[in-house]
């Protein structure tokens, strides 16, 4: 495996300036979009990576974090490595991972989707968003406005939120829901799906990196996490799949 080769005596200290680099969350937003350049929308039934306007080099990533399914932010990568990074804005509303029903299972028929659990439960604070087995309720049902680039939530009424440096540094940074502002954090924009160059190669390696040695968000948000998949299982069959279902997209890609 490439992270085996990588890991030599001479490597390691590339590798972790490498992970410095690329994982490091900039205090002021490298790339946003500006306000005069027209940001790429997101379109229904394509697959597409989908990044936050505050800083394009993120985005909206499928994690199993602490056996917890949710959407977290981490570099954009490229090739295999970016799959649980492709998302497809369905004609229902639904934000479906791309993937989720190609890997066969109990999420063969309905795949995966973001969920805000707000028709379910009451919401704890700090919780990250959720991606649970599609459904037809309004805790997965997002309105699109391509010019803002928000995605408003039908059931709780909040915008999907990027919540970049609440994270813990050089870890993946989380996401929220909060009301409507007009913000970068809460814009989105459709990527290329890109080509795996050497940048890319080594955002690929750290998320890979990262994935494998268990990804850790700050203990309230980590709690509030695992509390809010608590309240919606009693009303939502939940299969163990689930946690592990980010793993098997990336093993389903490299064969």
């Amino acid at each position: 495996m490439i992270i085996r080769k990588v890991l030599s005596r001479t490597g390691v200290a590339v590798l972790a300036v490498s992970v410095a680099l690329a994982t490091a969350v900039p205090a002021q937003a490298a790339n946003p979009v500006s306000g005069g350049s027209t940001a790429p929308g997101v379109e229904v039934g394509v697959a597409k990576q989908i990044a936050t306007r505050a800083d394009t080099r993120y985005c909206l990533t499928f994690v199993a974090a602490a056996k917890v399914p949710m959407a977290v932010m981490m570099a954009c990568a490229p090739g295999k490595e970016g799959k649980t990074q492709e998302w497809i804005y369905t004609e229902s509303g639904r934000l479906q991972v791309a993937m989720s029903k190609s890997v066969g299972g109990a999420l063969a028929k309905t795949g995966a989707c973001l969920d805000s659990g707000a028709d379910l439960a009451k919401v704890p604070a700090s919780a990250p968003l959720l991606v649970l087995p599609c459904r037809s309720g309004d805790g997965q049902k997002w309105t699109y406005d391509e010019d803002a680039g928000t995605f408003v939530n039908a059931a709780s009424g909040l915008a999907l939120t990027s919540l970049l440096g609440k994270g813990k540094a050089k870890q993946a940074q989380p996401t929220g829901s909060m009301s409507t502002a007009g913000t970068p954090v809460q814009g989105w924009s459709a990527l290329p799906l890109p080509g795996l160059d050497i940048l890319g190669a080594v955002l690929a390696l750290v998320n890979a990196l990262l994935a494998s040695l268990g990804l850790a968000l700050p203990l309230p948000i980590a709690n509030a996490a695992a509390s809010l998949l608590q309240l919606v299982r009693p009303q939502l069959p939940i299969p163990a799949q689930m946690t592990v279902l980010p793993k098997q997209m990336m093993q389903l890609a490299q064969s």
